[in-house]
């Protein structure tokens, strides 16, 4: 594959083996994932998609094109940071990254839109370049933090590591809506002058001292009709932006404080160091070329994944009757069930196989999906179908896609794997831009279900090229 040999990515043994092991290597990217996910959910799924249809009143379509830079910018900048991290380091792109985020959420909630006023159309441009600066900097840090994974962990060890992870990233999705409602509920008011900060700090302090007996009990009218007067108005949302920048504040400083650079790696796992070799379109094609299948899968999974991304939160909100706290009870307990079944799942995948894992989770995720739209039409308990289904879909993803970055990483080369996984990344991303323009238009013009309709039908279709085209027999000796 490159032009110079290189240590296969199977002799790269994590660093100091003798007084660290893989659990303990990876612990450091695990509480930057578990970071930046948690704010990136908060954002993107719990807070941004209510903020600018609830607070500021704009239509879906709107919200939609205001969303949409952020996956450009991802699938456009994924792959050449991927080589410049195969390049320069993990580190200083996963620093970069995290450090980028910090400041947008800030600047994006400071800026006064007004539907009426002229500046109306300048703002929303506004809004979809934060949105861009944002997605870059995620640009720069997933797909580097999955590589660093694969620099630093054996191969045999590292579904496992992959599904550590996804527990990280499960515990983030599941508590960001619950968490992001929660702050905004508890003190939203304090900045839309309703509350004072004494008055909000006491209220908190019942709570925790009543043990939450509010959320176990059902007698939250009163509630319910405060908390959506008060929604409609944008401050109520500030401080899901504070909590998410000082999340990805607390990320770079785990970057800059818990990650090995690149010769640091290359030392602790005595491979020798040669003179690095510069990147052309050429090697960036060939890296491409190794797994077409891959690209394939992720641009029409991720595009099904996109249909449905940025509108959850205002479908239960709108279809379901229940507040953003409520939302993120919901969703809760079957994601951190989910989430708790991530790390042996891994496990599996390095034992039974990582393609059979693969194709066995995208099975179930179709499933799961396709039970979403069909629960929803079951009015007597569509409520627990709508979200038992999406329990089975987080199920097969938990199942999938610890074993895909770990095959991932195993078919790449040590220096060319940020560019690999840059690229399927790439794919996902594209993937995700059509899902999340084709969904906003389908839920604005076609009924509210009519998203999941189509995300259940291109998931299926990634199942099936799956099961097709990911086999044993072509990743023999490579990793399975």
């Amino acid at each position: 594959m490159n032009s110079a040999p290189t240590p296969p990515s199977d002799d790269l043994k994590p660093y100091a083996p003798q007084s660290r092991s893989w659990f303990l290597t990876i612990l450091p990217v695990c509480l930057i994932a578990l970071c930046a996910e948690l704010a990136t959910a908060i954002l993107n799924n719990s807070t941004l998609p209510v903020y600018f249809h609830n607070g500021l009143k704009i239509g879906t379509d709107v919200l939609t094109l205001i969303m949409i830079p952020f996956f450009i910018s991802e699938a456009l900048f994924k792959s050449p940071l991927g080589v410049l991290a195969d390049r320069f380091g993990r580190k200083p792109l996963m620093l970069a990254g995290a450090l980028v985020t910090v400041f947008t959420p800030l600047i994006l909630m400071s800026i006064h839109y007004d539907p009426a006023a002229t500046t109306a159309v300048a703002m929303v441009i506004c809004f979809g370049f934060l949105r861009l600066l944002d997605g870059l900097g995620g640009a720069a840090l997933w797909p580097s933090l999955f590589a660093y994974v694969g620099d630093t962990v054996p191969e045999n060890k590292r579904g496992a590591a992959m599904g550590l992870l996804n527990v990280t990233y499960m515990v983030g999705l599941a508590l960001s809506f619950l968490i992001g409602g929660v702050v905004d509920d508890a003190f939203g008011p304090i900045f839309t002058g309703d509350a004072t900060l004494s008055q909000t700090m006491r209220t908190v302090g019942n709570t925790i001292k009543d043990g939450f007996g509010h959320l176990r009990h059902h007698d939250h009218t009163p509630v319910v009709d405060a908390v959506t007067q008060v929604a409609a108005q944008p401050e109520h949302y500030f401080p899901s932006f504070y909590l998410a920048s000082v999340l990805f504040a607390i990320a770079a400083i785990l970057c800059a404080t818990g990650l090995r650079s690149k010769a640091q790696i290359r030392a602790a796992a005595q491979i020798e160091h040669h003179e690095e070799e510069h990147v052309t379109w050429a090697g960036f094609l060939e890296a491409m070329r190794s797994v077409p299948q891959f690209l394939a899968i992720a641009f029409v999974t991720f595009a099904g994944i996109g249909c449905i991304a940025t509108l959850v939160k205002i479908f239960a909100m709108e279809e379901f009757k229940v507040t953003e706290k409520e939302v993120g009870l919901l969703a809760l307990w079957p994601i951190l069930i989910i989430g708790a079944l991530a790390l042996p799942i891994g496990h599996l995948s390095d034992h039974w196989g990582k393609t059979r894992c693969v194709r066995l989770g995208f099975v179930v995720c179709a499933v799961g999906l396709w039970g979403m739209p069909i629960s929803f039409h079951m009015h007597s308990a569509r409520e627990i179908g709508f979200i038992g289904s999406a329990a089975v879909m987080g199920l097969g993803f938990v199942l999938a896609f610890p074993a895909w970055n770990a095959l991932l990483t195993t078919l790449a080369d040590a220096d060319k794997r940020g560019t690999v996984i840059g690229a399927v990344a790439t794919a996902q991303g594209v993937g995700v831009l059509l899902g999340v323009t084709t969904g906003g238009l389908l839920y604005k013009h076609a009924g509210h279900i009519a998203p999941f309709v189509a995300a259940a039908s291109l998931v299926t279709v990634g199942m099936l090229l799956s099961l097709l085209t990911i086999r044993e027999s072509q990743l023999k000796g490579r990793g399975r």
